[in-house]
């Protein structure tokens, strides 16, 4: 076996690693695995939980809150620049989500609450910057998200969906 391919064998590794994304209506812990494809490229999985509460953001309901499990896949370009990498990716996510609502009565002033579960599917793209830390085989990184809420199963009255923007910082170890 030549040196090159030796070399080509290291550069297709697997980290795992934690991410706790936020978002203007929730917070998402996730547990990541991100298998490297070559030096550059790498696919992205992750399993979570997402904990919603929009607050005043939602213009089907004037209140919405829930959480629920679901996970991603996506595709990562890795980027080297500095003592780090930038990385530019595209993900979907499937959140299986069990949303409680409450709502005003038309003119009358009085309020309805309900529940709505919702299968929703979100696109998104994702750019960030990954430093290593020192004398570790570990890594942190900020990411930046945006992309689309789609509720593309619901049982119950309609909630929000819509763009949505994130932030995410991340913890990742080679294995």
């Amino acid at each position: 076996m030549s040196y090159a391919q030796d070399s080509s064998v290291l550069k297709k590794r697997t980290d795992l690693g934690v991410s706790l994304q936020v978002y203007p209506a929730g917070i998402i812990p996730t547990i990541n695995l991100e298998h490297f494809l070559n030096e550059n490229s790498s696919l992205l999985f992750r399993l979570g939980v997402n904990f919603v509460d929009r607050q005043d953001f939602s213009d089907v309901n004037l209140t919405e809150e829930g959480e629920g499990f679901g996970g991603s896949i996506g595709f990562r370009k890795h980027y080297p620049s500095g003592k780090g990498k930038f990385i530019a990716g595209f993900n979907v996510d499937v959140w299986s989500l069990n949303i409680d609502w409450t709502d005003t009565i038309g003119p009358i002033g009085g309020t309805i609450a309900g529940s709505t579960y919702t299968l929703v599917v979100q696109p998104w793209l994702e750019g960030g910057y990954f430093l290593p830390i020192k004398n570790t085989k570990s890594q942190i990184g900020l990411t930046a998200g945006f992309g689309r809420e789609i509720n593309a199963i619901t049982s119950g009255d309609e909630v929000e969906q819509g763009f949505i923007a994130s932030i995410s910082l991340q913890y990742q170890f080679s294995l």
